[in-house]
């Protein structure tokens, strides 16, 4: 049990850094991958993507039946989707558009297993057409700085998404009802049982309550 467990760990830990790994090293902006989208019908189409900075592609997808750039191509809205994927970045569309109203944007799934599932949203800097590189920075740093993360999460059922800082007030109130359908967990929380109580222990308890979750 403890092997799989561990083997379990390892492989979630390895999809989740594998989806937010821009480096390109591994892949180039520009160039054409892999990949599908699948409309609001549920009409699943495969072909080919322009990767692109982190921003724009959870706008837009540029799509080509086949590899090259050259040939016909054709342009989807992110709300006109409720899924798609390029290389090996899978985005679902889900009502969170970085404090835009709830639009409805291409989130990049983090973890998408559970009724809770884990997204990366990234903002665009207001100052990003005149950031500079530091000397010694790292690439990804500087990528980060143009592009400010957050990690986003959509429960099943719900009508929006929410960040970590919706619990930040209030935690074991706002955390309790959050997960209320697990009165188990809810108690856990509610009662301020260690290990419940606080923002470092959400994974803990979104891990619990998908877990058990239908």
């Amino acid at each position: 049990m403890r092997l799989f467990i561990l083997t379990f760990l390892l492989t979630f830990t390895s999809i989740s850094l594998n989806a937010q790994d821009w480096s390109t090293e591994k892949h180039q902006y520009g160039k054409l991958y892999e990949g599908y989208v699948i409309d609001n019908e549920g009409n699943k189409i495969e072909g080919f993507i322009k990767y692109r900075n982190r921003y724009i592609m959870q706008l837009e997808v540029i799509f080509f039946k086949v590899n090259d750039s050259k040939s016909p191509k054709k342009k989807y809205l992110a709300q006109n989707l409720s899924e798609y994927k390029v290389a090996d970045k899978l985005y679902r569309v889900i009502p969170h558009s970085g404090g835009a109203g709830m639009l409805m944007r291409g989130n990049l799934v983090v973890n998408g297993e559970g009724c809770i599932k884990e997204y990366v949203w990234y903002k665009r800097s207001s100052s990003y057409n005149k950031l500079k590189k530091r000397q010694g920075e790292l690439d990804e740093d500087f990528a980060e700085r143009k592009f400010p993360s957050t990690h986003i999460y959509f429960k099943d059922g719900d009508g929006s998404a929410i960040t970590k800082t919706y619990f930040k007030d209030d935690f074991a109130k706002k955390m309790s009802k959050y997960v209320s359908i697990n009165k188990v967990l809810a108690k856990k929380v509610k009662s301020k049982k260690n290990g419940y109580t606080k923002l470092l222990d959400i994974d803990r308890i979104f891990e619990e309550y998908n877990k058990d979750c239908q």
